[in-house]
């Protein structure tokens, strides 16, 4: 028998170059998982930030009424640390690091927050002064766009 080393040469090849394509693939795969857990981690840490604002906000204040007079200061300071949280969590959604269906989340939540009339006071109170131009844009555009391609 005669073995025709061409056709083995090719067959070989062929299987080399499949077994390569389904590494890269798998690597593609992991390094793809790898970043949406990343990603899943870091939104994760944002979520306990704003649990941990919001934690210590009177109900009365997350169903719509005003700070009761005693309360007022603390309230402020605390909506004051949600904007600043909120207009970070803009920006990365600028720069790409915050996931669609996040954002989709979160900008639902901000808009919900800032309906409330101490929300809105404070926000009102500080816009011009703290430079949170990133709320302040998404205010603007009234919600409607993705500040992912502001830029």
């Amino acid at each position: 028998m005669v073995i025709d080393w061409s056709i083995f040469s090719i067959i070989t090849t062929a299987v080399g170059t499949m077994a390569t394509a389904i590494g890269v693939a798998f690597v593609a795969w992991q390094v793809r998982l790898s970043k949406k857990q990343t990603q899943a981690a870091f939104e994760d840490q944002l979520d306990q930030q704003y649990r941990s604002l919001t934690i210590d906000l009177p109900v009365d204040i997350l169903t719509g009424k005003h700070p009761q007079a005693q309360d007022k200061n603390r309230v402020r300071e605390l909506i004051y640390n949600y904007l600043d949280l909120t207009n970070e969590q803009i920006y990365l959604r600028v720069k790409g690091h915050i996931s669609k269906q996040t954002w989709i989340s979160w900008s639902a939540g901000i808009q919900a927050h800032l309906r409330r009339p101490a929300f809105s006071s404070v926000f009102n109170e500080i816009k011009s002064k703290c430079g949170f131009s990133y709320l302040e844009r998404l205010v603007d555009e009234g919600f409607l766009s993705d500040p992912k391609v502001w830029f």
